[in-house]
């Protein structure tokens, strides 16, 4: 066999290639090609051991064999062994001689008895989102969602095309219930409502967010403005609470219908991110015109950064607002929102990081 020759040069040159760049400086980056080739293998990988409730199991007997895992959840051998490869190798579950186990992390978010476990979240990306996401090169090139078409309908958003499938709308709830209960009690720490009187919350869902503020602040009234059927949740909700005394819902649209004429404080929580600029812009036009002097707007929601480059949150979830739920939205930066305000008229603009890439921007109408 004929070979090239080879100058010591070339050798150490391609040593240094191999073993010092990929091996070393470049490792985290070729993890991370792997994590963005497998992704939708990975998420799958952890919507499968939710379905099953594998780290419920793990979390009741504490450790377990694989085939004692293959064994209490009905399953061949082989399938289980590929599943419990793919949560060991992500972190999601330890694994030490034979035996597995939950890692914190998986205790605290994959665990059905966890207070805030993100199950429903999962959920919600398995059977809404994922059906959409193929669609993003298309949603691009027509700047609309055009991932909508795997939903029945003729309606232009996801929100109003859920109504026809009670079972999908469901899901989706418990999925933006659970977001908020992530999110309340940043949300319910970070505002104080000692002299607000009556709360609107605007796309405020089955009304979790004005049941925590109602709790906190016994003087406080609050409505929830949301569409018919998403009321008619919240309705409930307030009802099972006992506090139909002084929660309420509103239900319309907040780009045609008026705002309560009693309010003081309106509050926008992971909203702004399903509409365009321009909308935006409207709602807080509309906020400054039926708000009384002294009168605050909120706007609570994951934030992109001002330079535009993260953080992974916004990253992540800008293509869903495209692509599925309205065609328009994204997560805008502080900036923005901050300059929004101000167009509108409002003054004394007070911005707040919270934990998890969240932020509140407050405005008041001086």
């Amino acid at each position: 066999m004929v070979k090239l020759a080879r100058e010591p040069w070339q050798w150490v040159s391609n040593w240094i290639q191999r073993h010092l760049l990929e091996g070393f400086l470049l490792r985290r980056s070729y993890e991370r090609m792997y994590l963005i080739l497998g992704g939708h293998i990975f998420f799958q990988t952890l919507s499968a051991a939710i379905e099953l409730d594998l780290f419920s199991l793990l979390d009741q007997h504490k450790r377990m064999t694989r085939e004692e895992i293959a064994a209490s959840l009905k399953c061949a051998a082989q399938p289980i062994r590929i599943l419990l490869l793919g949560c060991a190798t992500l972190g999601l579950i330890r694994k030490r001689g034979a035996w597995y186990s939950n890692t914190i992390l998986s205790r605290s978010l994959f665990v059905r008895s966890a207070r805030r476990n993100v199950i429903d979240i999962v959920r919600w990306q398995h059977h809404i989102n994922y059906r959409a996401m193929p669609y993003f090169a298309e949603a691009i090139r027509a700047n609309s969602n055009v991932g909508l078409q795997e939903f029945p309908g003729t309606e232009g958003t996801l929100y109003e095309r859920l109504a026809h499938d009670e079972r999908l709308e469901r899901i989706f709830q418990d999925a933006m219930e659970s977001i908020s209960v992530q999110a309340n009690a940043m949300l319910v720490r970070s505002l104080d409502f000692r002299d607000a009187k009556y709360l609107v919350d605007v796309g405020g869902g089955n009304g979790t967010n004005i049941v925590a503020f109602a709790r906190k602040f016994p003087h406080l009234r609050a409505v929830v403005f949301d569409s018919a059927s998403v009321c008619e949740l919240a309705k409930g909700n307030i009802a099972s609470e006992g506090l139909s005394d002084r929660l309420d819902v509103w239900p319309g649209d907040c780009f045609v219908d008026p705002f309560p004429k009693e309010a003081d404080a309106i509050l926008f929580a992971h909203f702004f991110t399903i509409w365009s600029e321009e909308r935006n812009r409207q709602l807080l036009r509309k906020c400054f015109d039926s708000l009384p002097g002294g009168g605050a707007v909120i706007i609570f929601n994951m934030m992109q950064l001002d330079t535009e480059n993260g953080p992974l949150g916004a990253a992540m979830g800008s293509p869903y607002f495209l692509t599925l739920a309205t065609g328009e939205g994204m997560l805008y930066t502080w900036r923005e929102y901050s300059q929004w305000m101000r167009d509108a008229g409002f003054r004394s603009i007070e911005r707040r990081a919270l934990p998890r890439n969240h932020g509140l921007i407050i405005g008041r109408k001086i």
